[in-house]
């Protein structure tokens, strides 16, 4: 059984008590009230101590505790106090329309206001029986009883503790002697001393009833300092952002979390979320829109979390989820899942429409970790592992931990190549099928790694898609293949250079700058490069992408689709996006000759280029009935090992140069180039 499943048994067994105490509150006001004198309403003496008892009511203290804030009632020195000097009924009077006025003021319900008002009366009632037995009498000397005073207080204090203690505790739905021990410190800390001031306070009234007020000072003093210190543990407790928990109290929880589950045999599971691509907004719309979207985001993560479920931010984009009530894994994936779906409809900034998507990973106690470092570390494995598979949620399981972690060093290692130059640049000729020499080359980027050695795009291009690397590589290879088309242009040898560029990298609106600012620097005129769009990665929603490929457009930087047919919605691509040139992949080409299908699929998809009046490259042409076969259905350009192998610029240009311009089939001599 759940804790929300239980939730209205704790409820009727609170109210069952709060009406008990209820009862026994008016009791204790009508036994005080038999026999005795009346409430001295013509003595302002009284109604100043009401009044001091009223203000401590609606001005407690805020005190840190472990799992947040509880509030120390400043009245209890003045209700104390008040029973002293004027006895049973007018103390019980003053203190329980405090309570009520304050709590009416807090708009608690009726039932918590009522308890709240009784549980004071009958601690003032236990407390006027103990002085009655010692023989103490209002108004007291307190000189001459003080050790009457200090057992009617320490029995007022520990009948408050027992009475409001089993009402916390049936609340939160703990055991109430456990609670009770628990508690009992830290009430004799707060509001035991609290009390303490109540023998001064009598004191001062003795002397002249004009001093009273003074007594409020020290108590105005606690009370500002305690505020002050209940801000700053706050502070230092939650992320000033969004006021979630930080990873401070994160943690705490955790621990105390993973103490009960030990206690009970139960489970834990905490998740980590991250946002994707979230550094292209704050790239490119400022970090004020990042923080703003931020505030927003945890707002709606909250709202899809139950009560007793813990979020935090950890920090960037990153948060925390702590599921209460024990909860296992199976039940952390349908959270999860709950958790993703509440981020799919855009949030809007200042007008301007965002779209967020999250990768969650999953860790529980016990199956993954024993402590919260492991379940933090295993969450966060899980995450990554999200992340590279492109799935929205992944639970962590342990055969991912080795390969995770060799990925984790490998993507500082790449952001440390990409800063001193370790990644270099192949080109590979664009040929065109019915003959000439080829106007154009593809960048292609290799990473010359210092211990393992040359690793190809497939290598490392995903992981700075998930390291959040992309943008800084995507600059290096468009920075070195437009210096490179720049060196070849000075050289007499004109070629259009074509970049593979990620879609996550059409999220930054600075692009078209970037761009512009390297042509400027290399004097490369726009329509000498071409950006090459990887059509099997999804591209970002949202106008911002379209209008970053139209502004490139506009420049003369020409766009062409990679890999077509392998991925996302290629008619769909196609009707969207602004593109001069479609690329279809290798797989379709490799397989023409042994499957009518591929042949097909390439046939309709040189037609439908042609209709629409876009150029077709042909991918991965490996011999010479394949080039013929492409001739034959139109195909303009192609690219392969058959015809050329990725080669360094010098050799790529010799390799330009040697073609003859008729016929085309020499072209494939080049093969053994490499």
């Amino acid at each position: 059984m759940t804790r929300n499943s239980r939730r209205p048994v704790a409820d009727r067994a609170f109210r069952r008590y709060a009406a008990v105490v209820t009862a026994g509150g008016a009791g204790a006001i009508a036994v005080a009230a038999a026999g005795a004198p009346a409430v001295p309403l013509d003595d302002w003496r009284w109604w100043l101590f009401a009044a001091l008892v009223l203000l401590g009511e609606l001005a407690p203290i805020d005190v840190p505790r472990r799992d947040g804030l509880d509030r120390v009632a400043l009245s209890t020195a003045f209700g104390f106090a008040g029973l002293l000097l004027f006895g049973p009924l007018p103390a019980l009077i003053a203190y329980a329309a405090g309570s009520v006025v304050a709590d009416a003021a807090a708009r608690l319900s009726p039932l918590k206001l009522l308890f709240n008002a009784a549980q004071y009366a009958l601690s003032l009632a236990a407390a006027s029986a103990v002085l009655a037995a010692l023989g103490a009498t209002a108004p007291v000397a307190v000189g001459d009883v003080l050790p009457a005073i200090g057992a009617a207080a320490l029995t007022f204090l520990l009948a408050n503790h027992v009475l409001a203690g089993i009402a916390a505790a049936l609340l939160v739905e703990e055991p109430v002697g456990r609670y009770l021990l628990a508690d009992l410190r830290f009430q004799t800390l707060t509001s035991g001393f609290v009390l303490g001031l109540a023998p001064v306070v009598v004191a001062c009234a003795e002397a002249n009833m004009a001093l009273v007020p003074l007594c409020g000072l020290p108590v105005l003093a606690l009370h500002v300092g305690a505020r002050q210190a209940a801000r700053d543990a706050h502070r230092a407790l939650h992320d000033v952002l969004t006021g979630l928990p930080n990873r401070v109290l994160l943690r705490q929880r955790l621990d105390r979390a993973l103490d009960d589950a030990r206690a009970t045999d139960g489970a834990v599971t905490l998740m980590i979320v991250d946002l994707d691509d979230f550094k292209a907004v704050n790239d490119t719309l400022g970090h004020a829109y990042g923080d703003r979207l931020l505030q927003e985001v945890a707002a709606r993560l909250q709202g899809a979390l139950a009560p007793e479920h813990v979020i935090a931010r950890l920090g960037g984009d990153e948060f925390a989820v702590l599921l209460g009530d024990g909860q296992d894994r199976a039940n952390g994936v349908a959270v999860a899942s709950s958790l993703v779906a509440a981020l799919e409809t855009e949030f809007t900034v200042d007008d301007i429409a965002l779209d967020v998507r999250a990768s969650v990973g999953i860790a529980s106690f016990p199956e993954h970790g024993a402590g919260a470092d492991e379940l933090l570390r295993g969450a966060d494995v899980a995450l990554y592992c999200a992340k590279e598979a492109q799935r929205p949620v992944e639970v962590y399981a342990a055969a991912q931990d080795h390969h995770t972690v060799d990925r984790l060093m490998l993507a500082g290692q790449l952001r440390r190549g990409i800063e001193t130059g370790e990644i270099e640049l192949e080109y590979q000729p664009k040929f065109p099928l019915r003959g000439g020499r080829p106007g154009g080359v593809e960048a292609l980027a290799r990473w010359q790694h210092p211990a393992l050695g040359r690793i190809g795009p497939d290598g490392f291009i995903p992981l700075a898609e998930q390291a959040g690397l992309i943008n800084a590589l995507t600059e290096v290879v468009l920075r070195d293949a437009i210096r490179q088309c720049g060196r070849w242009r000075a050289e007499g040898l004109a070629l259009r250079v074509a970049v593979n560029v990620s879609p996550r990298s059409l999220v930054d609106r600075d692009l078209p700058r970037l761009i512009a600012r390297l042509l400027a620097a290399a004097d490369v005129p726009p329509q000498s490069l071409q950006l090459e769009i990887t059509e099997s990665r999804a591209m970002p929603s949202g106008h911002g992408p379209l209008a970053v490929l139209d502004e490139l457009r506009t420049m003369g930087v020409s766009v062409a689709i990679d890999d077509f047919g392998t991925g996302y919605s290629s008619l769909v691509q196609l009707q969207k996006l602004p593109v001069d040139e479609i690329k279809i992949d290798r797989s379709f080409v490799a397989n023409m000759a042994e499957s009518a299908s591929d042949a097909a699929i390439v046939r309709s998809t040189i037609d439908l280029a042609r209709n629409l009046g876009l150029l077709v490259c042909a991918e991965g042409v490996e011999n010479e009935d394949a080039r013929a076969q492409l001739e034959h259905m139109g195909c303009e350009l192609a690219q392969g090992y058959g015809l050329c192998r990725p080669l360094p610029a010098d050799r790529c240009a010799e390799a330009v140069l040697s073609c003859a311009v008729e016929p085309p089939r020499p072209r494939l001599a080049i093969a053994g180039a490499a």
